[in-house]
């Protein structure tokens, strides 16, 4: 599905990417994990158009990505969250989701029609909210809710863009373990039950041996490692660069 070859980002005499090349299937969860300044949230940017590449490729199914800007990156069907939570504090769930559906459909700038009454789009509203447990919530502004639950909200918001590919970036972190379980639960059920792709970068490692069935390691810019959560626990160089053994 994703194609990422010989990727660069240089800022000025830093390279932060160095020759990044990877491939992810269809229904698969892969995580990438790295310390900080890996150049893991860099490579999400150069994936979702937040950046462009000094040099390299990004193919979604055969599509060049590269030089696109991120609205045509995610219509082409990458679906991403940030490290922030990128949401707007002041509207409610309901409102949150609702902008993302009419986005998608290309209705924002239908000022004739009252979009309070269509049928279809309310039905798509209230499924994105069923399927990631926030309905009971829809009415409450998104700055009145806890951490864990502003996650769940995103993570709708980016559903409701239909992704063929969703990015999460650093989805668990300053949770409690509650939140983190249902963080994880969520990714587990959209995986398996809606066949949903994810690539996801994660400080916990519970969370990421827990989910993911293929691990990158990244260590200064560069792809350090890759294997499933043994071959990455028992890898002499990620556990000294990484694990700190």
């Amino acid at each position: 599905m994703l194609e990422v070859t010989n990727l660069v980002k240089d800022f000025s005499s830093l390279r932060a990417v160095n020759n990044v090349s990877f491939n992810l299937s269809r229904q698969t969860i892969t995580a990438f994990i790295g310390p900080n300044g890996a150049g893991k949230t860099t490579l999400y940017h150069l994936i979702s158009g937040e950046l462009q590449p000094t040099s390299g490729s990004v193919k979604l199914n055969g599509k060049e990505l590269v030089c696109l800007p991120p609205q045509k990156i995610v219509k082409a069907g990458i679906g991403r969250s940030f490290q922030i939570t990128s949401v707007f504090p002041s509207l409610t769930v309901d409102q949150n989701i609702r902008a993302a559906v009419i986005a998608h459909r290309g209705k924002q700038f239908n000022f004739w029609q009252n979009l309070q009454t269509d049928v279809s789009l309310n039905q798509n509203v209230t499924e994105i909210m069923s399927l990631v447990g926030i309905e009971h919530l829809a009415k409450i502004p998104v700055q009145n809710l806890s951490h864990g639950d502003r996650s769940l909200v995103e993570i709708g918001i980016v559903l409701a863009v239909k992704p063929l590919l969703i990015l999460l970036d650093e989805p668990t972190a300053g949770m409690s373990r509650p939140e983190t379980n249902r963080i994880v639960e969520l990714i587990h059920y959209l995986h398996q039950e809606l066949g949903c792709t994810f690539l996801i970068t994660e400080h916990d490692m519970e969370v990421v041996f827990d989910l993911a069935e293929s691990i990158i390691v990244l260590h200064q810019g560069s792809i350090l490692a890759v294997g499933n959560s043994e071959e990455i626990k028992n890898h002499p160089d990620v556990r000294r660069a990484y694990l700190g053994v």
